[in-house]
């Protein structure tokens, strides 16, 4: 049996695609999903390829699931060495910064911002035994005219400054993790509409960068990998 990976939102888009990608090379996907049904049906999809997997009951927005699934991980599954928090939802990338009312932003901050703190203070004393990474999906914060989603970039902001402020003290106090972000770039799933473009990339096309920065050999502690041509990623 290959090493374990813990995706979160994984029964669809990046996660399920970063989920497959991975299997195939070997690795044990644990597969994160609020949804039973929808968690079950990502799950036998990876087994008909396969690919061993199980679903694991996470909803960001409840930190019972979280506490409860960081129980099953150290029991069954204390060997994780990689932990991909996947899950966001990006709210009207549409609505301009006047529009947005704070019920969208409280939203949006639960699962961005306040559900990856979560994940990352509950399982880090769990895998740090296992020198584990955790990697952080995340987005440009600097608006451009081709992306410029209010709620989206302003409750990302939170998540990047939080992975470098862990990243400080995990070196600080010798714990062996080493967490960062990556932003894939422009990806077409359902989060935006499959918005496409001439700077915008597939799921199969973003997954590859995130598989192999997220498996590579390199310290990425306390950084924001931006992906700015095909299969590279860039220190920001």
């Amino acid at each position: 049996m290959g090493q374990k990976v813990l995706i979160t939102g994984a029964n669809k888009g990046i996660g399920f695609e970063t989920a497959k990608q991975l299997g195939a090379k070997g690795w044990t996907i644990l597969l994160g999903a609020r949804n039973e049904q929808r968690g079950m049906a990502a799950v036998e999809a990876l087994q008909q390829q396969g690919i061993t997997a199980e679903w694991i009951k996470i909803d960001l927005t409840d930190t019972n699931t979280i506490h409860a699934a960081a129980d099953d991980i150290k029991a069954n599954h204390s060997d994780v060495k990689l932990l991909i928090n996947n899950a966001g939802i990006s709210g009207d990338m549409d609505a301009s910064a006047l529009d947005v009312d704070v019920e969208e932003l409280k939203a949006l901050a639960d699962v961005n911002f306040l559900g990856n703190f979560e994940m990352i203070k509950t399982f880090t004393p769990i895998l740090a035994p296992n020198k584990v990474r955790i990697v952080n999906l995340t987005i440009p914060l600097k608006p451009s005219v081709f992306f410029h989603p209010f709620s989206y970039i302003a409750t990302k902001a939170p998540l990047n400054a939080m992975i470098k402020l862990f990243a400080r003290d995990f070196k600080k106090n010798n714990i062996p993790v080493e967490i960062f972000g990556v932003m894939p770039g422009g990806v077409t799933t359902d989060l935006n509409k499959n918005m496409k473009g001439f700077y915008m990339r597939s799921v199969n096309e973003a997954t590859q960068s995130i598989a192999k920065v997220a498996t590579d050999k390199h310290n990425h502690n306390g950084k924001i990998l931006l992906r700015v041509l095909p299969f590279k990623l860039f220190k920001k």
